[in-house]
């Protein structure tokens, strides 16, 4: 339990000065905030409908990417949908597990996979489709059709490859112009101990004052380490 008695001493160390707040914009300010709120909203009611089915966004993602005729390779479809080598890995091998997706190994090079729809999987795509469609449909209905076809031709030119590799790029450069505080994940522990060590501190400049007024002897000095 800390013990801390405020002793009126000129000697002793002053008050620390309070923390100032510099003015910054909000976060609603920014128009990436309202992208991410957006994008959450929609994934909770499309996890919703999903869940009901027995799948998850991203199993869908690749469902859809495999509805065509010919087969993938998981490395293409990884790279369709956004993932790496080893989260599409996983990936193929749930939607393998839940009789969706096949593994096909050529007889002419068996290292080689490729993947596909099952007659399953092809029945779910083409069964849910519409209801994929009439959710988005409904979620972004309130800006209009002209407001919702500009909306997703902006987005549309961020996503672009000059400008998905413009950021990366940026962000490197800022890094170098701008030394940015490192995150001290021992900081907290560290200022804890540091109140405690000023607490027993004065604790025991306290017990030496009061030893030295039952002797009749002058207070000992302050001295703070």
């Amino acid at each position: 339990m800390d013990r801390t008695y405020p002793i009126a001493d000129s000697s002793m160390d002053a008050a620390p000065a309070p923390p100032t707040w510099e003015h910054i914009k909000p976060l609603q300010s920014h128009l990436y905030h309202w992208v991410r709120c957006t994008d959450r909203r929609f994934a909770r009611s499309l996890d919703r409908l999903l869940q009901e089915i027995g799948i998850i966004a991203s199993e869908w993602s690749a469902l859809r990417e495999l509805y065509r005729p010919q087969c993938w390779s998981p490395v293409e479809l990884g790279a369709a949908i956004g993932m790496s080598r080893g989260g599409g890995s996983k990936l193929i091998s749930r939607l393998v597990a839940k009789g969706l997706v096949f593994k096909k190994t050529p007889d002419f090079d068996r290292r080689f996979r490729s993947i596909g729809l099952t007659s399953q999987g092809r029945q779910l795509v083409v069964s849910l489709a519409p209801f994929i469609r009439d959710t988005d449909r409904e979620f972004f209905g309130a800006l209009g059709n002209n407001r919702r076809y500009w909306l997703q031709k902006w987005l549309n030119k961020l996503l672009k490859a000059d400008r998905i590799h413009h950021m990366p790029q940026w962000i490197a450069l800022q890094l170098r112009k701008e030394c940015f505080p490192r995150v001290d994940a021992e900081a907290a522990a560290k200022e804890a101990a540091e109140k405690q060590a000023k607490a027993d501190e004065l604790w025991n400049y306290c017990l030496r004052v009061a030893n030295a007024n039952a002797l009749g002897l002058p207070a000992p000095p302050w001295r703070p380490s």
